[in-house]
């Protein structure tokens, strides 16, 4: 059952996702409709970085979501990984929208030279949209480290990457208005830089959700010590799964034969609800053997 605590955390960042969502599409638009009129490749590169990062948002924004849907039939287990697909799912879209800008910009540079025009109007644009996305990724950053959420420091490091691509792509068309060749391609490459290492983080991050490893091994180590000093009992042995957003636990426990099916389950209970308070399980699950 998720606390109130935990409700309001969940409330509050779906909203930050949320308007991280449209803030970066609006963002994203509205450099790809200028690029169409400067001929920027740069500004073109920088509005796919900013839709990328905001299917990173509604990512997190799912995620979040998904966590408060009920288990199913069809998913015994619940939706935890759902999150973890999708982000490997956007990880390839990303890879598919970085190549396309690093072809566009080869191409510029061995074949079809562009001079960028109204360049105050690209810098201006860079400008702001770099402005943006950054005081977006605070506030998002803001309300994470409040709740402790993982994921939506993520999308605030995100955020703060797009913001710091914008200006980058800023600094490249101010070196092109000052007669530097081919800063415009080469500063689109950059972005494109930027949106490869957002994949490999968001491949890594997901495989390694959805092959089951463990990132935090040593969280095995904590949760048996405190089971053994908390409910003098030897825990043989303690399994983590991570899935996404939170982890579940099983946990093999020593118990004395004399006890009775009564006060084991009683022992069970309590070491369930210990172990999921301290360290916010989604799922634990105790499992008896006689000594």
């Amino acid at each position: 059952m998720v606390n109130n605590k935990k409700l309001k955390a969940f409330e509050e960042g779906k909203r930050a996702a949320w308007v991280s969502i449209w803030t970066l599409i609006g963002i994203g638009i509205a450099e790809v409709i200028i690029s169409t009129t400067t001929g920027s490749l740069t500004l073109f590169a920088d509005g796919l970085d900013s839709m990328a990062d905001a299917l990173v948002s509604f990512i997190v924004w799912f995620g979040i979501t998904m966590l408060h849907k009920p288990k199913s039939r069809l998913f015994h287990f619940g939706y935890a990984k759902i999150e973890s697909f999708a982000a490997f799912v956007a990880a390839v879209v990303i890879v598919i929208l970085g190549s396309f800008i690093v072809y566009h910009a080869f191409e510029r540079i061995l074949h079809n030279p562009v001079q960028v025009t109204n360049p105050e109007i690209t810098m201006i644009t860079l400008v702001a949209a770099g402005s943006i996305s950054l005081h977006r990724a605070f506030r998002v950053r803001r309300v994470a480290k409040k709740y402790n959420l993982i994921s939506l420091n993520l999308d605030a490091k995100n955020s703060i990457k797009d913001g710091s691509a914008s200006f980058v792509g800023f600094g490249s068309i101010l070196a092109g208005y000052f007669g530097i060749p081919y800063m415009d391609a080469i500063g689109s490459m950059i972005i494109a830089g930027y949106i490869f290492y957002m994949a490999y983080q968001a491949f890594k991050e997901s495989t390694l959700v959805l092959v089951d490893a463990v990132k935090n091994p040593e969280i095995e180590d904590q949760i048996t010590r405190f089971v053994e000093q908390k409910f003098d009992v030897n825990v043989d042995d303690g399994l983590i799964r991570p899935l996404g957003h939170a982890f579940s636990a099983q946990l093999h426990v020593v118990l004395d034969q004399s006890l009775t099916l009564r006060e084991a389950h009683e022992i069970l209970t309590k070491i369930n609800a210990a172990v999921s308070e301290r360290f916010e399980t989604e799922e634990t699950t105790v499992i008896p053997r006689p000594a």
